[in-house]
């Protein structure tokens, strides 16, 4: 989904107007069916939504009060508890016409005073202000967002929705009211507002759901948030594949304490669908890692990394747990990159090395570094946002660029997507490792490096979430947790 301006959305939706190809209420009834698919088509929201049995809609005077409460009726609660800012008669038509079809089919309730608590398992959704909200909140929508909040915070298993935006973030800028919605979820209506991913808004848009608006025709943008379409870069086999066409993944991981690493980077090559995958390793290493890995990766020892083949394979990774190798070694491993012609994802160590000028840069480098390791890399990073950090490395650095983190960012110049998936429930060692294997594994079968980095991080959100909603919503979902739901997945 594009990442647009406030004002590039607002005039898509007049110029639809305004060609009759809308009408304010079609708008508003598009956004409504539009939300609640995607809702229940997520796979870790639709999970939680079984859960959720009692709903409270917090509602403004604007349309954004109409979507959410739509969204509740159309996700099929019986009864609906309102808190609302202002009456009825002072609430837009459009919202005002969804509240009578409401009223229609369920259970509708307006609490006139301040809700100390509500079940353990209600689904909250924020309606009170859209993105054309500006300037501090009036003192009645800070309360509601305060009350909002504490809800949420003293349920557990509940779960707070923000409808287009959470209310008191400001959709342009993303900086944040003293009172701002801390929302789990954040669908956005129509196309990802700039706000909502600028540093520091993930912690109050928690994880962006986009919604997409077919009547309303957007503006190009280079700048997209993943969604469900990405999954169209599958590779798509012919019956009679064979292990030799689906790619060869070479890695090149693992070290003394580290074994660990390299074991989940080739298993998820593996389960990224890699036709064969191949590990390299030092003699000391050779059996604990033989004994380890999945069987079908072929675990070879090596005296020295200049013994590695430097052509036959698809995609070659190198890093993962690696340490420090001899100076002979590092010297191998340069020579092995500059003659390298496929994809090489450089991870880990291999970017503290890069870093430092003991690698060579080679020809289709995929770079996935953490916000440490990219400081190491473009110590100016200390200064910059995260989408200026990328847009200047590049400058000085033509590769794809994985810059992991919250809302994890690929790009290779010319475009730039932002990973719509996974949580702070992936907080935890091995998940880079198991993330470099898919990179490596779909670079192997023929997709693009900018493709591979940003389906494999769009997957293995995706099968953490699984994972998680299948293990009955855990604190933490550990890396190799994920293997499994990849395959299914990709299946």
């Amino acid at each position: 989904m594009y990442v647009l301006s406030c004002q590039q959305m607002r005039d898509a939706e007049q110029a639809a107007l305004a060609a009759g190809s809308a009408t304010p209420d079609g708008l508003m009834d598009a956004a409504i069916s539009s939300a609640v698919a995607e809702l229940q088509r997520d796979a870790e929201y639709s999970e939680i939504h079984r859960t959720l049995p009692h709903v409270v809609v917090y509602m403004g005077k604007g349309k954004n009060a109409g979507d959410a409460l739509g969204i509740a009726r159309s996700l099929g609660y019986p009864c609906i508890t309102l808190r609302c800012a202002a009456p009825a008669e002072q609430m837009a038509p459009e919202t005002r016409r969804q509240m009578e079809l409401t009223e229609t089919v369920a259970d509708v309730r307006t609490s006139a005073l301040p809700l100390s608590q509500t079940p353990d398992g209600t689904l909250i959704i924020d309606g009170l202000l859209g993105s054309g909200a500006r300037g501090s909140l009036r003192p009645e929508y800070a309360q509601l967002v305060h009350e909002m909040n504490a809800l949420r915070r003293t349920n557990p298993r509940s779960s707070l929705l923000a409808v287009d935006i959470p209310t008191g973030l400001d959709a342009s800028t993303g900086t944040a009211d003293a009172a701002t919605v801390r929302a789990d979820v954040t669908t956005a209506i129509g196309c990802v507002k700039e706000g909502l991913v600028a540093d520091g808004a993930e912690n109050y848009v928690g994880r962006l759901i986009g919604v997409p608006l077919p009547c309303v025709s957007l503006p190009h943008s280079t700048v997209q948030v993943a969604d469900h379409s990405l999954l169209s870069l599958l590779p798509q086999r012919n019956f009679s594949c064979y292990k030799n066409q689906s790619g060869r993944v070479r890695i090149v991981a693992g070290s003394v304490g580290f074994l660990g690493a390299a074991q989940m980077c080739a298993e998820s090559a593996l389960r990224s669908g890699a036709g064969l995958v191949e590990l390299f390793c030092m003699p000391e290493y050779y059996d604990s890692l033989a004994m380890r890995v999945a069987p079908e990766i072929m675990v070879h020892r090596v005296g020295s990394f200049a013994e590695i083949p430097s052509k036959g394979a698809q995609a070659l990774l190198i890093g993962p747990g690696l340490g420090t190798p001899s100076a002979e070694n590092q010297a191998a491993l340069s020579a092995l990159l500059a003659r390298s012609e496929c994809p090489v994802v450089l991870d880990a160590d291999a970017l503290r090395l890069l870093a430092a000028g003991d690698l060579s840069w080679p020809p289709h480098p995929i770079l996935t570094p953490h916000p440490g390791e990219m400081l190491t890399l473009f110590p100016q990073a200390a200064a910059l946002s995260r989408a200026e950090t990328a847009a200047q490395f590049l400058l000085r650095h033509p590769c794809t660029l994985l810059l992991k983190g919250a809302r994890t960012l690929t790009t290779d110049g010319s475009s730039v997507l932002y990973n719509s998936t996974g949580g702070p429930f992936m907080a935890n060692g091995g998940q880079g490792d198991v993330l470099a294997g898919v990179v490596a594994g779909l670079a192997a079968q023929g997709l693009s490096c900018f493709q591979a980095a940003s389906l494999a991080a769009f997957l293995c959100g995706r099968a953490a979430s699984i994972a998680r909603a299948k293990m009955g919503q855990p604190l933490c979902v550990c890396a190799t947790d994920l293997l499994p739901y990849l395959t299914s997945i990709l299946g």
